[in-house]
């Protein structure tokens, strides 16, 4: 009797969102995608096991976090597969920074604290059937259970208190106690420690961080001065850092990476997407080497994605298959003519999606957001953004524009019908999008035009659908005539028909304005 193995670990979302620069986030993608080449190699180490999916498991980039094996492997051998290599990763920077900082071996107290990061930080999951989907759903049934101890402080598995304390030579040591407040030399110490090694990072040629200057002459392309990381939050830049990547076996970070400066004066956009129904296509391939075939295929297109990605436009932080995420940025464009660029990779980026040759679509969730909006809340909007595009009906973008206040308007539409906002005319045949704002907004003003009912007064889409016609071409008696409204909007209600084009509306005059 075949017996398969399904296998994956955590956190994974929950270790990329914690990224407050676009390096921790690169850094977090390298590492997760080592872990998991390495659990696929002990698989397929292991006697009478074949892995199914990922496919290419030699090619480290890109590597998603659950594995598919044809046969038995022995759960203790998955969990040491991953402690094992996380605590190389652990090793390699820890030892690096105890050798190129300028303090002596003694002054380290440290140790203690990195192999609590060694022990506690990774929960592994393991799931078996007699088929590979019987696999999967045990495994999912397993992953309701934890499994793993958090750490606080002094180590007591009692609560996780603690996890995120500052990461520095005298961390751990014996006299301190949670709570108490560093003392003014203990505050200097803490303060060079970070200097030293921002300057030794930014100047990879010097062995120690001996006569570091002053901070204004730092520049901190890995590490800030003034920040302050936990040991994981260290790691993830450390191993952006390509000599370290190398010992530990990590495929580097490419020498083109340029960070977003924090103090970033125009808007960015991050996208991020996944393949629809991928589990139900898994289920309909009936043999391993057709599984094996489809993953084989994502894993393709999604090294191709990322490696043929404009670097004028922005990045793609990783490409997991038929999952991604990335980022659109200029120090050339400014903000409008950014997304001008953005919209005509997006107009064009269904045809590049179906170059893998596999029957699933993508839903892609667009998060156009202000200078000040923080990047751990701009990844939630990501995800919050792909969701809706998923929940619409899939096989479409969700475009998102957040504010610094926190606010955002949205539209979401079929890829098909994204070059709406290319064809938009004005009354006198330009581009100016403020005639249709304002329009509409002196419409809802007097309440001719209604998202919802009042005092039983019923919704009409009539307005709306007017408003199509005079600035889209006719768009509204098309879409009327061939009955798309609910391919279009999720609905053929008046409700849901009225807030498509008001979110178009919305969207359009924020984004492709030229005023």
């Amino acid at each position: 009797m075949t017996i398969y193995t399904a296998i994956s670990f955590a956190p994974v979302q929950g270790f990329i969102e914690k990224s407050r620069k676009l390096r921790d986030l690169f850094g977090a993608s390298l590492i997760l995608s080592y872990l998991s080449q390495q659990i696929a190699e002990a698989a397929k180490n292991s006697p009478d096991c074949e892995v199914i999916s990922p496919a290419s498991i030699n090619v480290q980039e890109g590597m998603p976090n659950r594995i598919l094996v044809r046969g038995t492997i022995d759960r203790n051998q998955v969990s040491n597969a991953i402690s094992q290599s996380w605590k190389e990763v652990l090793r390699v920077c820890q030892i690096w920074l105890e050798e190129n900082l300028d303090f002596a071996p003694e002054e380290f107290h440290w140790a203690q604290e990195w192999e609590k990061w060694h022990r506690y930080t990774w929960e592994v999951f393991w799931g078996q059937g007699e088929t590979s989907d019987a696999a999967m759903l045990d495994l999912e049934r397993r992953k309701l259970k934890r499994d793993w101890v958090g750490i606080n402080w002094t180590g007591d598995s009692s609560s996780l208190t603690g996890t995120d304390a500052i990461a520095w030579h005298r961390l751990g040591q014996q006299n301190s106690e949670p709570g108490r407040s560093l003392t003014h030399t203990e505050k200097q110490q803490l303060d060079t420690f970070y200097r030293q090694l921002a300057w030794v990072l930014d100047n990879p040629d010097r062995n120690r961080a001996e006569d570091t200057p002053s901070k204004d002459e730092i520049e901190g392309r890995y590490i800030a001065v003034n920040e302050r990381l936990s040991i994981p939050e260290l790691v993830k830049r450390l191993v952006t850092y390509h000599v370290i990547a190398k010992q530990i076996g990590m495929t580097p970070l490419g020498e083109s990476f340029t960070e977003i400066s924090q103090k970033r004066e125009q808007w960015t956009g991050w996208f991020m997407g996944d393949g629809d129904k991928v589990g139900d296509k898994l289920k309909s391939i009936p043999d391993d080497e057709g599984q094996k075939a489809f993953s084989g295929a994502m894993r393709d297109w999604g090294r191709t994605f990322k490696h043929t990605f404009s670097k004028e436009l922005g990045r793609v932080i990783y490409a997991g298959g038929d999952d991604f995420l990335g980022i659109l940025y200029s120090s050339e464009l400014g903000a409008k003519e950014l997304f001008s660029e953005a919209l005509k990779w997006l107009n064009q980026f269904k045809q590049q999606w179906q170059t893998h040759r596999q029957d699933i679509t993508v839903s892609v969730g667009l998060v156009w957001a202000a200078n000040r909006v923080p990047q751990r809340d701009i990844l939630q909007h990501c995800r919050e953004a792909e969701k809706l595009a998923k929940t619409k009906g899939r096989d479409r973008v969700t475009i998102r524009v957040v504010f610094n206040s926190g606010q955002f308007v949205q539209w979401t539409c079929p890829w098909d019908y994204l070059n709406i906002l290319m064809k938009y005319r004005d009354r006198d045949g330009g581009k100016n999008w403020a005639h249709l704002y304002n329009d509409w907004a002196h419409l809802k003003s007097r309440h001719a035009i209604r998202s919802r009912e009042v005092n039983k007064n019923k919704i009409e889409p009539d307005l709306a659908l007017a408003m199509l016609d005079l600035y889209f071409d006719g768009l509204g008696q098309e879409i009327q005539k061939n009955r798309q409204w609910t391919a279009i909007a999720g609905g053929n209600s008046a409700s849901a028909i009225v807030q498509w084009v008001e979110d178009l509306v919305q969207v359009g005059w924020q984004l492709c304005s030229n005023t």
